[in-house]
């Protein structure tokens, strides 16, 4: 006669061996003749679990904990559970009550990681993982997680190397080989590396099709490359398996990248209110709400940037309170520069309306805009980022000027130009511009460090079609790593390349007050031309950035200025078409009378 234990080393090896039909009959047999039998009612719920029967594993695994209070394993596979089906929070504590009862469990190391990386705690989810492969050098779910973790603190390199690694050791194992290919598409993508991201996001579905993790990445990356519905599908299929304030923000943030700020924002507000000091995800909406038009509510969402602790280069801190409307007279305050060229630009407009309120202005902005700033109204003194700053009482970056005066669409402080160039530089270029026809100032585009650049950019061959239009002088304005671009595009001879003549962005004003119209893609040179109240047309990507709202031509604040808009993703020929035929009218307009 089999006793319990024997039949319960039979069942276990059907169970080891896939043949789980015969191993659940033998543990339901077992557990006929001992209702109590802990081990049975422990691997009975994790053949539930694997199977899918979730509601099922988890009475189980309760029953079985009761049965063995002290029980590590059935603790740990309790966690697994409670961890696949969303209950994070219970997983990681369910965690550690087994580890303090044998601190040794790998594989409760590992999982716990995983756990706590899906609560968005890097830091001890790294721990976690390291503590598994310390335990077990070799553990495939403990590199994916770790992986994972290193992700989570922007080492995209690091985590792809890691993720590479889990995959060489889990050949074999589905699930840890899966786990890896969807870190592996995270890492990659975090490297905006879409193609190859996607592929991996494919293993991991090809190895399991309920990777939720892998469906998220992919709807992210799809987005990202333009291929809206699918990217909703992939979205759609993450919410399914794995809803929560990762899929909430990947998602917003892809509803974005399709002009759909309205929707985002619904998706923002769910991850916020489980993560409701997260950072990033305020920011994320404020941008939503800025690209909405919803300015009041945007300025101090957009302000979290400044909790952003993974910002590079980290935001600076002052002694200094913040200054946020509160009357200025007799104070003194530094008014600073934060981000890229063009913000600055776009906001130095309200300098001088700090000024006006009697505050004492010392204005800092980066290098390259010294001689430009040097004029702006309203400075009493302006310093280069990087210099000894004088004393102050109040601080305020550009950027958070709009929210301090209450700045709305309808009521954008525009009156321009609120830059101008120096006469004698421009007085010099007046001479060397002259000529007949319509004279056209173009820039293609922007600092390729800039994570979106290659999605607002048309480059110089997007905008080709301009150059063919008649009754025009074209200057390219283009300065930085656009010039490569030349070399391959032929150009007429009604262009001419000014880059090489061009000192700084006090030359390039001088230059654009003698054009009749610059046309530019989204980057600083456009905000310049806006400034100066050069008319300006604007070539905007599908999904643009905030400041140029959505559905208008026009922009509240540049008067000048003419927008071009993308009708899909990457479709440039269609701007330059439009481009190029109002441009026709424009020369045709232009052209003096016999």
């Amino acid at each position: 006669m089999v006793t319990l234990s024997q039949a319960l080393q039979i069942a276990l090896d059907h169970h080891q061996a896939g043949r789980v039909a015969e191993a659940e009959d033998l543990y339901r047999r077992i557990l006929g003749a001992d209702p109590e039998h802990a081990d049975s009612m422990q691997l009975l719920g994790v053949l539930a679990a694997q199977l899918g029967r979730l509601e099922e594993a988890g009475h189980r695994l309760r029953r079985a904990v009761a049965l063995r209070p002290a029980g590590a394993g059935g603790l740990s596979n309790l966690a697994g559970v409670q961890q696949s089906t969303g209950e994070a929070e219970r997983a990681v504590r369910l965690y550690g009550w087994a580890l303090r009862l044998n601190p040794e469990l790998a594989d409760a190391h590992a999982s716990r990681s995983a756990a706590l990386r899906r609560l968005g705690r890097a830091e001890p989810a790294l721990a976690a993982a390291e503590r598994a492969l310390a335990l077990v050098p070799a553990h495939a779910d403990a590199l994916a997680n770790r992986a994972g973790a290193l992700l989570g603190r922007a080492d995209a390199p690091a985590a792809e190397r890691c993720a590479r690694r889990a995959l060489r050791l889990g050949r074999g194992a589905a699930a840890s080989t899966a786990a890896a290919h969807a870190t592996l598409a995270a890492a990659l993508a975090a490297q905006r590396r879409w193609p190859e991201s996607e592929a991996a996001a494919r293993d991991a579905l090809a190895i399991d099709r309920n990777n939720g993790e892998a469906c998220e990445v992919l709807g992210a990356v799809l987005a990202k490359l333009g291929r809206f519905e699918e990217a909703l599908d992939a979205f759609a299929a993450a919410e399914r398996l794995r809803p929560g304030p990762s899929l909430w923000a990947a998602r917003g943030t892809a509803l974005v990248a399709m002009a759909r700020p309205r929707p985002a924002l619904a998706d923002f507000d769910r991850a916020l209110a489980e993560r409701p000091q997260d950072a990033g995800l305020h920011w994320n909406r404020g941008f939503a709400r800025l690209l909405a038009g919803d300015y009041a509510d945007g300025w101090p969402e957009f302000d979290w940037r400044r909790h952003d602790d993974r910002a590079e280069p980290p935001w600076r801190r002052f002694d200094q309170p913040t200054w946020r409307g509160e009357p200025l007279a007799g104070r003194s305050i530094l008014l600073y520069a934060e981000q890229g060229l063009g913000d600055t630009l776009q906001f130095l407009r309200y300098v001088p309306l700090v000024a006006g309120l009697g505050a004492q202005v010392v204005l800092e902005v980066q290098r390259p805009l010294l001689p430009l700033a040097a004029g702006v109204e309203g400075a009493a003194q302006v310093i280069a980022r990087g210099d000894p700053l004088p004393p102050f009482e109040l601080e305020c970056p550009l950027m958070s000027l709009p929210r301090a005066f209450g700045t709305v669409v309808d009521a954008v402080p525009a009156a321009v130009p609120y830059l101008r160039a120096d006469p004698v530089r421009a007085d010099r270029w007046r001479a060397r511009l002259a000529g007949s026809g319509l004279s056209v100032g173009v820039v293609w585009a922007g600092n390729p460090r800039f994570p979106g650049d290659a999605l607002r950019s048309p480059r110089l061959a997007g905008l080709r079609a301009l150059f063919d239009v008649p009754g025009c002088r074209f200057y390219g304005l283009q300065m930085g790593a656009g010039r490569g671009d030349l070399a391959a595009t032929p150009l007429p001879a009604a262009f001419t390349d000014l880059g090489p003549e061009i000192a700084d962005f006090a030359d390039t004003a001088a230059i654009m007050s003698n054009l009749d119209l610059v046309v530019s893609s989204c980057t600083g040179p456009a905000h310049l031309a806006g400034a100066l109240g050069v008319p300006l047309w604007v070539a905007l990507p599908f999904s643009p950035d905030w400041r140029w709202l959505l559905d208008r031509d026009d922009s509240p604040w540049y008067p000048t200025a003419r927008l071009f808009r993308q009708p899909a993703p990457g479709d440039w020929q269609s701007v330059a078409g439009r481009m190029a035929a109002a441009l026709a009218e424009l020369a045709q307009r232009f052209r003096p009378l016999p």
